[in-house]
């Protein structure tokens, strides 16, 4: 009997047959090649080209993520990769501790810097431990279990032999970019074992380009935001992965934001002020800021859901102030004039410690950056060091714009 997949021993619901794999080199079968999915993040050394189903995972707190297995059978030798996505899985937590019973810690997460909403931090931090959990149900005791790491990223191996048939399993766990990876190898008695094919998975870095070699260790406090990202070049050097000849480059930091009841995005920045967005809830929003003692909340973007929000805002006692900044007639550019209300609000003592919100944060740290230079007399480098840690990173089409119109902004209003 072939070792059956962990897809089968967690009880997933499977969502679709085999579909088309993203583009990638399609092989004989039977022959050993490099097989990637940019889609999903990875690549490995299969006998073949897998086939492909959609399924639902059922992660540690019960939330449905979705998920894809890769797999191919070669006569009694079974070769799978599970791809679970949890990055989706902070608005689900969200949403179930929203309809949590009052004072139901257990269902909320009440420390929820440290465990989320939901507890989805919690299942995010414990996804490998959970996976080997399944494995060591599905096939009993293990041979062999120990730490690992693969292109750096760390990870949990094990090996089994399976009590039916004495079939070999071994099997590797990884956590990268809050995608699960579970690579599977199982083979019959008395057959090689599947190390190699355990061993070659790699990852995609989030940017989509192929190489991720990083120079220290990575774990998923990094892919949370809770630890800068290490440096690419990697053991090999800068030449090895394609960053450069002759001199290191440096990657730049994951931004750290800390997990806020409500919120899509959470950057705290000094005593004074913090950023974000954007409002996920408005209810759990507005109570956590005032209970962290914040007075007024600033609105750059506005929109059809600001006068709900300000509802929720005036309830507990705070001000909610809605200043859009965008140009009239085009959500692409700014108004000055309106930049400039906003600098001067940031600036009344009577208004702190405030809030500034945005649809994700970025247009209110491009304005706390010109105030940084305008008001508090930093340097446009330090300043834009500064707004990048609290969400001007970037990784969007719109921030060029954000830090042209910054620029402009310091050099047309500075003495």
């Amino acid at each position: 009997m072939r070792g059956a997949s962990l897809v089968a021993a967690i009880v997933l619901t499977l969502a679709g047959s085999t579909f088309a794999q993203d583009p990638s080199t399609s092989l004989g079968a039977g022959e050993w090649a490099e097989f990637t999915s940019r889609q999903d993040g990875f690549r490995v050394t299969f006998p073949g080209t897998p086939k492909v189903q959609e399924i639902t995972w059922t992660s540690q707190m019960g939330y449905p993520l979705p998920a894809r297995v890769f797999s191919v059978d070669r006569g009694r030798e079974h070769y799978s990769v599970t791809v679970a996505d949890y990055r989706g899985i902070e608005k689900l937590g969200i949403a179930k501790s929203q309809s949590c019973a009052p004072g139901a810690e257990t269902c909320i997460g009440g420390q929820t810097r440290i465990v989320g909403p939901g507890y989805w931090k919690s299942d995010v931090h414990g996804a490998i431990t959970y996976a080997a959990f399944r494995l060591l149900q599905q096939h009993g005791t293990p041979t062999g279990m120990t730490w690992n790491w693969a292109e750096q990223v760390e990870g949990t191996l094990l090996q089994f032999t399976n009590s039916a048939d004495q079939s070999r399993t071994s099997a590797s766990i990884y956590m990268h970019d809050n995608r699960l990876y579970v690579i599977e190898g199982t083979v019959p008695k008395g057959a090689p074992e599947p190390e190699l094919f355990k061993m070659s998975i790699g990852f995609i870095r989030p940017d989509g380009t192929g190489s991720n070699t990083y120079s220290s260790v990575y774990n998923n406090y990094m892919g949370l935001g809770e630890s800068p990202l290490p440096d690419l070049c990697g053991l090999r050097g800068c030449n090895a992965v394609g960053l450069g000849a002759g001199t290191a480059a440096t990657a730049m930091p994951r931004i750290r934001r800390e997990d806020f009841p409500g919120l899509g995005n959470y950057f705290p920045i000094d005593g004074t002020a913090s950023n974000g967005g954007p409002i996920q809830s408005n209810d759990w929003a507005m109570s956590e800021l005032w209970r962290r003692g914040f007075r007024t909340v600033i609105d750059v973007a506005g929109g059809a859901g600001a006068d709900a929000t300000a509802a929720a805002a005036k309830v507990v006692g705070m001000k909610y102030l809605v200043m859009p900044i965008a140009a009239t007639g085009s959500a692409a550019a700014f108004d000055s004039a309106k930049v400039e209300a906003v600098v001067k609000a940031i600036g009344d003592p009577a208004n702190r410690p405030l809030y500034l919100n945005s649809a994700d944060g970025r247009p209110t740290a491009m304005v706390w950056m010109i105030k940084r230079v305008l008001v508090d007399g930093w340097s446009v480098e330090q300043a834009g060091a500064e707004a990048t840690a609290i969400g001007l990173v970037n990784d969007n089409p719109s921030v060029p714009v954000l830090w042209k119109f910054a620029q402009d902004y310091i050099s047309a209003h500075r003495q």
